[in-house]
């Protein structure tokens, strides 16, 4: 096998060691992307070393099941565990001490991702790591990023266990706040190590708690997750992200597939969006006096709806707030948030366009009307690296057979298409049923998260043995 990049090793190469906790004063703007790989060849890897592994199902479905009590929903299978929460506190305090006690050296930084290292032969490389994400939604299900995080320290034991050492170490990886549920934008932790987004900024993001409100930086000191070790990619670096996730869609399901190859990821934007009327009385006014801010904001959704559905495109309107609402008022200020995905920038580039267009239009008609749009998220689509998802292809076909995976594209946002920016990045997929996520009903069965989970085990092992082979010819 021969990598196309001479310099992959130099690049992956660990300059020093950190320690679990160090404070560093960094800027964290952005170098050049890292150069793909060469695709990989499944004959190159040392089969014969790995192919007995076998990840523990039961002990995987049983921890999954185990934990969903920090945040559970009373009488539902749903999940409330939002990032940086006491009950995020609690199964982050228990995935360190489960890392901790297969000899696992733990790192926070200082946007809490949590960073469990597994040593390897060659510690001066990188570790590769496999990373999701432990918070949910405020009503969420029991699989969505969780098993990735599960299944990687389920891989971890695995390996500790059979005594079979990885030429690299491993980590298994929380990144912090991926879901944005609690603090908006998300993926904070991913984007910031990343250097997509400023440290200093991610600190202050707000809690969109009722009642109250606090800092991103004040709730991690609060559980006690801020770390001292500098949340950047230079500082803490990674050889490689492997990612298994639920699909979150019926592609899987309704193909009969087992397993999906993720080649990608597609763009991202999220908006906030205020309109500004005039309050007035609902039976005094009359209807062509009105400056109507909910009539006016249902207008630019039905239209954002009608277009989305001709380009192909996914548009929602997740929020909408008015304020003092009454029933027997006009609606004088309306607050929305917008959430548009394609896979193509210049879709979404013309999505944005239209969106302010017809703003336009509405305020010409009526004088009295006002928009304000305001972008306040882009993650932009990615293509992942051939050589890692070629380690995925070739780890899921020997699962589950060639006829019983396909490759396909990311709906869904994900912490991989940050770390797919700076490092070589792949993704499993496992069906979800129903497709159905974000919601108490959310359902992975144990057989489908194990099947992705012994999937993520022999893609990280064989990209493992492509930086072997890589530095055996330097």
């Amino acid at each position: 096998m021969k990598l196309s990049d001479c310099t992959l090793v130099d690049f992956f190469r660990v300059p020093h060691q950190p320690p679990s906790k160090v404070d560093v004063d960094t800027d964290f703007s952005t170098p050049s992307p890292h150069k793909a790989l060469a695709a990989a060849s499944y004959a190159s890897i040392h089969q014969n070393d790995i192919s007995g592994l076998h990840i523990n199902g039961t002990r995987l479905y049983q921890d999954i099941l185990k934990t969903s009590r920090w945040g559970q929903i009373a009488q539902t299978t749903g999940m409330a565990r939002l990032a940086l929460s006491d009950e995020d506190k609690l199964v982050r305090d228990w995935f360190c001490q489960s890392a901790l006690d297969i000899g696992c050296q733990v790192n926070v930084d200082a946007m809490g991702n949590i960073f469990a290292v597994y040593p390897g032969q060659n510690m001066n490389l990188a570790p590769i790591a496999m990373g999701s994400h432990l918070d949910t939604q405020p009503a969420g299900g029991r699989f969505d990023g969780i098993l990735g995080v599960i299944g990687a320290l389920e891989v971890l034991r695995t390996i500790r266990e059979s005594g079979y050492q990885t030429y690299a170490p491993l980590a298994a990886v929380n990144w912090t706040n991926e879901e944005g549920a609690r603090f908006t934008p998300g993926c904070t932790g991913s984007a910031v190590w990343s250097g997509h987004t400023n440290h200093a900024t991610a600190h202050l993001m707000s809690t969109r708690d009722s009642g109250s409100s606090s800092t991103m930086r004040e709730e991690l000191t609060r559980i006690g997750y801020l770390g001292s070790l500098a949340p950047d990619f230079r500082s803490n670096p990674l050889s490689g992200h492997f990612e298994l996730h639920i699909e979150q869609n019926t592609r899987l399901e309704h193909q009969g597939k087992r397993l999906g190859i993720v080649e990608g990821v597609q763009g991202i934007k999220w908006y906030n969006v205020t309109c500004t009327g005039e309050r007035a009385h609902a039976g005094s006014t009359p209807m062509g006096s009105r400056a109507d801010a909910m009539v006016a904001s249902a207008k630019i959704v039905a239209a954002l709806d009608k277009s989305a559905r001709q380009q192909g495109a996914f548009a929602t309107v997740g929020v909408l707030t008015l304020e003092r609402s009454s029933s027997n008022t006009v609606p004088g200020h309306a607050q929305f948030t917008i959430d548009l995905r394609h896979p193509s920038p210049e879709v979404l580039d013309r999505m944005e366009q239209e969106i302010k267009s017809n703003m336009d239009t509405a305020m010409k008609e009526n004088p009295k009307i006002m928009f304000e749009l305001d972008e306040v998220w882009h993650s932009p689509a990615v293509r992942f690296d051939s050589a890692a998802v070629a380690c995925v292809a070739a780890a899921a076909e020997a699962r589950a057979t060639p006829g019983a995976v396909m490759r396909m594209d990311s709906f869904a946002g994900h912490d991989s298409a940050l770390t797919a920016t700076k490092v070589p990045t792949a993704m499993i997929f496992v069906p979800s049923r129903g497709g159905i996520s974000h919601a108490p009903e959310e359902y992975t069965s144990k057989e489908q998260c194990e099947d992705g989970t012994q999937a993520l085990l022999h893609s990280v092992l064989a990209y493992d043995s492509l930086l072997r082979e890589t530095v055996s010819s330097k």
